[in-house]
């Protein structure tokens, strides 16, 4: 089984750019463009690793809030 990457970013282009690399490498990513909508992906299934960007426009929480 392919580890799990969430990709959050609030940039679909980077969310795009990021994921398909990642996807050629063999691992299963999933994206969230906002802190609700990754707070929902792990509460779905935690990842193996999240990939997080610091600013987060438009979100409740920035990158260094969903951090804590």
């Amino acid at each position: 089984m392919a580890l799990d990457v969430l990709i959050v970013d609030d940039e679909k282009d980077i969310r795009d750019l990021v994921s398909g690399v990642l996807n050629d490498e063999g691992y299963e990513t999933r994206t969230a463009a906002s802190s609700e909508e990754a707070l929902d992906e792990i509460d779905e299934r935690l990842p193996s690793l999240i990939m997080l960007d610091v600013w987060l426009r438009g979100s409740a929480m920035d990158g260094l809030e969903m951090l804590k």
